[in-house]
């Protein structure tokens, strides 16, 4: 009974991925099991995450236009960020439409 007290009370994605992806394979795996196409996915799937939560903090830090961050940056610096800033969110716009497709 004390062995379930030491038991997590949450395992995040990226955790659970990891521990399934480096688990001892069973000598009579089943066909239920998960792949290697599906273990692709989920770690697709959760890079693309990431990448959305932080291209998303990228860009709120970049709307802000904090004068300490951009301070000492030439004009065509700037323009630069602004550039990547369209281009981030035209990149965030395009994996809401793989998204919906999926």
């Amino acid at each position: 009974m004390s062995e379930s007290n030491n038991l997590p009370q949450a395992i995040s994605h990226k955790k659970l991925t990891h521990l399934m992806l480096h688990a001892q394979k069973e000598l009579h795996a089943s066909d239920d099991t998960i792949n290697t196409n599906d273990l692709e996915k989920i770690e697709f799937d959760e890079l693309i995450n990431n990448w959305e939560t932080v291209t998303k903090d990228v860009i709120k830090t970049i709307s802000k236009r904090n004068k300490n961050l951009l301070k000492d940056k030439s004009s065509n610096s700037l323009m630069a960020l602004g550039a990547m800033e369209v281009h981030l969110n035209m990149a965030l716009q395009a994996l809401n439409a793989f998204n919906k497709e999926s």
